[in-house]
């Protein structure tokens, strides 16, 4: 029997123009340098730890603007580049609710690494963001129960015991977060 080929589009190269009139299609999750990255949806523990981290971002809600849920970050034009991000918070003086990407670093980026997630994924993201001017990125690597920090004090590695700030004054422990997604599966 005959294998069926699939005829496949060359490769496109998305710009800023394509962005702004709608004509990247939704299944694409992130641009970068113009070629297009489709990722799956992430899973309900990755959901609930973006919402429990949101929610520990919300309670101080001054001065910050505190976003989650793959929040479009336009990193440039040309090339265009826009990345998805798990939590971003951005203060209130440098960013308003337009309805679109956002423009300008964020303050802070949280990023929940998902086991689908290559480490030269993950290295360029966390580059990009670097190159942008995001002043604080915080990785959460569930399964490997560590968080990375990456800020003007370089990249530094925390245990799940260890105590992380994500903002000023706004602090977590991962294996507290774990215990709220184990406790939370217990009860199911």
């Amino acid at each position: 029997m005959k294998e069926a080929v699939v005829d496949r589009p060359k490769e496109r190269i998305w710009t800023y123009e394509d962005y702004l009139s709608g004509r990247i299609p939704e299944e694409v999750s992130e641009v970068i340098r113009g070629k297009e990255v489709r990722k799956m949806p992430a899973g309900d523990i990755h959901g609930f730890m973006e919402a429990f981290i949101t929610g520990l971002l919300l309670k101080p809600k001054e001065p910050y603007i505190v976003l989650s849920g793959e929040v479009a970050l336009l990193l440039s034009r040309s090339p265009l580049t826009l990345r998805g991000a798990d939590v971003v918070a951005i203060s209130r003086d440098r960013w308003k609710l337009k309805g679109g990407a956002i423009e300008v670093p964020p303050d802070l980026i949280v990023e929940i690494v998902s086991p689908s997630d290559s480490l030269p994924y993950i290295i360029e993201k966390m580059e990009d963001y670097r190159r942008w001017g995001v002043k604080r990125q915080v990785w959460v690597f569930p399964e490997d129960r560590e968080v990375v920090v990456v800020d003007e004090g370089g990249v530094r590695a925390f245990g799940e015991g260890d105590e992380v700030e994500l903002l000023e004054g706004v602090k977590f422990r991962l294996k507290d977060l774990l215990k709220e997604v184990e406790d939370e599966g217990r009860d199911s």
